[in-house]
């Protein structure tokens, strides 16, 4: 099957040039012939232009018949008609933020809040600490592997995603019992080959999906097929019930959707709109239940944490302040590949700078707590390969033991500060949403429903994803044989189920190809993949796949 497919590609590119070269052509011809036509003031489409009559096209064919139907819709009057009624059907889910409505009322105006550029000056009353319930930070240590981006799959995996994996083994351990770690992309893990509850696998998707490009049924393949491959390599009890999505451009509503068919009941989410983050923050609704548009019951509901600063990276996670959260990234020490750029540089903790070096630390947290409704807190602890080849995080000794020895040292001190009344520690997102829960049924306080999507992206001024990158326009071809594939895999394993109902013998060499079709397509949803938005030689190592 993979040398019908690299046929089918070459084939299919080569048609698909021959197609868009015509099409140049018409284009061209067209255009010359609109000039021409514009310049003739005697030509009847000018005269009727300019009297206001639309053109009558040919009758009898497709072109008409949705002409003949806009040509009406503008005629009648609209004024006791709604302008979207789709929007009309789907805006009466039972649901207390609707991002519709929210979408109607936000100005988007990118007014500098100072330390949190795109938020406020974040402040707390020390006073009133002691008499609060104790702040639960969970510090969650996690990597971000792009299956292809700046390199292809494999590249990365050589050269950084096979390390991060080995240092999970090796640092994960009796010596570092209070170490945890979360990871997703099970394309990688199925290139490297859990039950101390150290290693948390998070949505367990072949990828992590885009979601705006990516047809609704490639999701579920991508799905299915990490989901099977834990199942059938790790077992059942390790099924994922958390989803961490952190890099999407832009996040849709059908994701948890789907995702509660697969008993994923919580979830974390980064790349949202920075004003939408900034309205939800003021009300403390950053986290939620996320129902569908059509929703009156919550059985599909997700509850859903959303970051609320600009990146998932270290210095916009711990607080508000990014220049104060650098210092606590100690893969950023001196002698690590890295230093932050507010020059302003991590330290060792040590005796005698711990008490100073963890208030500052429990500052920002404290801060950050108050943009939430309950007393738990997330707290990311890692980052993205970054364009800089040597930032990817956690492939070194040098960052696991930065990052571990420091930040117990961190915990100690602030957990014995009664006068902090704060407990800090390393968790999994399990671990924090356990807390949440057991949190909001104390307090007895439901969290909000919402409603709605996160598009369009942007993540600072009015640089929407729409436009700059051509998240939904480009690298056409790649994504037209992206729904070609879909169509032809969903055909062939339609067939096949079919073949096996009947009773007849099953090809095992055949079901091996469905499962190479398979993961190749749910390697492309990724969402520097489908989305067009990794380099030109790693898309075309997309489409040889």
């Amino acid at each position: 099957m993979s040398e019908q497919m690299s046929n089918f590609g070459t084939d299919t590119l080569e048609k698909e040039n021959e197609v868009y070269d015509e099409k140049a052509k018409a284009e061209k011809a067209l255009e010359e012939k609109v000039v021409q036509i514009a310049g003739d003031a005697n030509h009847k489409a000018v005269e009727e232009e300019q009297r206001g009559v639309i053109p009558e096209p040919n009758r009898g064919n497709k072109v008409a018949v949705v002409h003949e139907a806009l040509h009406k819709a503008t005629t009648e009057s609209l004024s006791s008609q709604p302008v979207c009624q789709l929007r009309s059907n789907y805006t009466n889910a039972q649901a207390d933020v609707q991002m519709l409505d929210l979408y109607n009322v936000m100005d988007f105006a990118n007014v500098d809040g100072g330390a949190w550029r795109q938020g406020w000056e974040v402040t707390y009353d020390q006073e009133k600490v002691a008499e609060q319930k104790t702040l639960e930070v969970f510090v969650i240590p996690h990597s971000h592997c792009d299956p292809g981006w700046i390199k292809t799959f494999e590249e990365y995996y050589q050269s950084q995603t096979k390390h991060i994996l080995d240092g999970m083994a090796n640092h994960l351990g009796d010596e570092k019992k209070e170490m945890r770690f979360i990871y997703a992309e099970i394309s990688f893990f199925e290139l490297w080959l859990l039950k101390s509850g150290q290693l948390e696998i998070v949505t367990g998707g072949w990828v992590m999906t885009d979601e705006a490009n990516a047809h609704y049924f490639s999701i579920i393949a991508e799905l299915i097929e990490g989901h099977e491959w834990m199942k059938n390599h790790l077992g059942p009890e390790l099924i994922p019930t958390t989803h961490w999505s952190i890099d999407p451009f832009g996040l849709s509503p059908t994701i948890p959707y789907l995702l509660s068919a697969a008993n994923i009941t919580n979830a974390a989410i980064q790349r949202v709109h920075y004003s939408v983050k900034k309205h939800l923050a003021k009300k403390k609704q950053l986290e939620f239940m996320w129902r569908q548009l059509w929703g009156s019951h919550g059985k599909a509901d997700v509850r859903t944490h959303m970051f609320p600063f600009y990146s998932y990276d270290v210095p916009h996670t711990c607080g508000p302040d990014p220049k104060v959260c650098c210092q606590f990234d100690f893969k950023r020490l001196p002698g690590g590949s890295i230093s932050c750029p507010w020059n302003v540089p991590a330290q060792v903790i040590t005796d005698t700078n711990v008490a100073e070096r963890a208030f500052t630390l429990y500052d920002q947290y404290r801060k950050k707590s108050q943009l939430y409704q309950t007393n738990v807190l997330l707290v990311p602890l890692g980052d993205d390969f970054r364009k800089c080849i040597v930032l990817f995080r956690y492939a070194d000794d040098f960052e696991w033991n930065g990052q571990y020895k420091n930040y117990v040292k961190l915990f100690e001190e602030m957990n014995q500060r009664k006068e902090w009344n704060v407990h800090a520690q390393f968790g999994t997102l399990s671990d924090y949403f356990t807390a949440l829960d057991r949190s909001l049924r104390a307090s007895q306080q439901p969290l909000p429903i919402l409603s709605g999507d996160f598009f369009t992206y942007a993540d600072r001024d009015d640089h929407y994803w729409s436009a700059v990158p051509g998240y939904f326009t480009s690298r056409p071809f790649y994504k037209q044989m992206d729904r070609t594939l879909l169509h032809q895999l969903r055909a062939a394993e339609i067939a096949f189920s079919l073949h096996a109902m009947k009773g007849e013998p099953v090809s095992s060499e055949v079901f091996a190809e469905l499962v190479q079709a398979r993961r190749a397509l749910s390697l492309f949803q990724h969402h520097d993949g489908v989305t067009g938005t990794a380099k030109a030689y790693v898309m075309d190592d997309y489409g040889k796949k």
